[in-house]
């Protein structure tokens, strides 16, 4: 039987957010995760028609450059949700109850911040690949596919963010609820 999220500080709400956002984190995990698969076997490919045949694949390094964004940013919610980014443990891990959600609530907080500010810059990088009409160096493929991936990675990360921010700002006012919506590093039993 699945326990019920506690409905303080709209805890259910909190709950079917953050469900329905793990499914568009796990798809664009998926697609990280078979981009990635794909360069691995254009890099294998490239290196036997090169040594072998004395052919090397055209547009290799072109298709590695287009693709990074790809299997960094757009994973990069997912990898947060599952607390496997760089996170201040040493420092948050000494705090128990309120204030370990406090010190929590002001990392996400300052996290939330640095990725509103980096937003615009990737939407006008974008914007200038698609107005202008760049393209690679070698190809001549349109850069602004890989560029529009920087705006989808933040936009999902930021709407993580921002429900962990509700999540910690629950935990703050009643740190018996239960947490909702927060990463818990795989490392740390879910009641640490």
């Amino acid at each position: 039987m699945t326990a019920h999220p506690d409905t303080s500080m709209g805890g259910a709400a909190l709950d079917r957010l953050d469900r329905a956002l793990q499914g568009v984190e796990f798809v664009t995990a998926v697609i990280g995760g078979v981009v990635i698969f794909g360069v691995m076997w254009v890099g294998v490919a490239e290196i036997v028609l090169r040594k072998l045949f004395n052919a090397p694949l055209y547009g290799q390094l072109d298709l590695i450059e287009q693709t990074m964004a790809t299997y960094t940013l757009l994973t990069i919610s997912y990898c947060y949700r599952k607390a496997g980014h760089i996170r201040v443990d040493l420092l948050v891990n000494h705090f128990k109850g309120r204030r370990k959600w406090i010190a929590e609530l002001g990392a996400s907080i300052a996290a939330f911040g640095l990725i509103v500010v980096l937003l615009p810059g990737v939407l006008h990088f974008f914007e200038n690949a698609f107005f202008i009409g760049d393209s690679t160096i070698n190809t001549q493929w349109p850069t602004w596919p890989s560029k529009s991936i920087p705006v989808v990675g933040f936009s999902i990360l930021a709407v993580r963010i921002a429900l962990e921010i509700w999540a910690y700002l629950r935990l703050v006012a009643d740190p018996g609820a239960t947490p909702i919506a927060v990463p818990v590093p795989s490392h740390l039993p879910e009641d640490a």
